[in-house]
């Protein structure tokens, strides 16, 4: 049960540092994509 909640303690902050990591290159080339699109 310990164990079960450490790994739960791990496992969240690495999903989101992985979704944070992901969004952000994401982000910045749909801007890119978008300002050389329309300007």
């Amino acid at each position: 049960m310990f164990k079960s909640r450490v790994w739960q303690d791990l496992i969240k902050p690495t999903i989101w540092a992985y979704v944070i990591a992901c969004m952000i290159p994401a982000s910045i080339a749909v801007t890119y994509y978008l300002y050389d699109r329309f300007f």
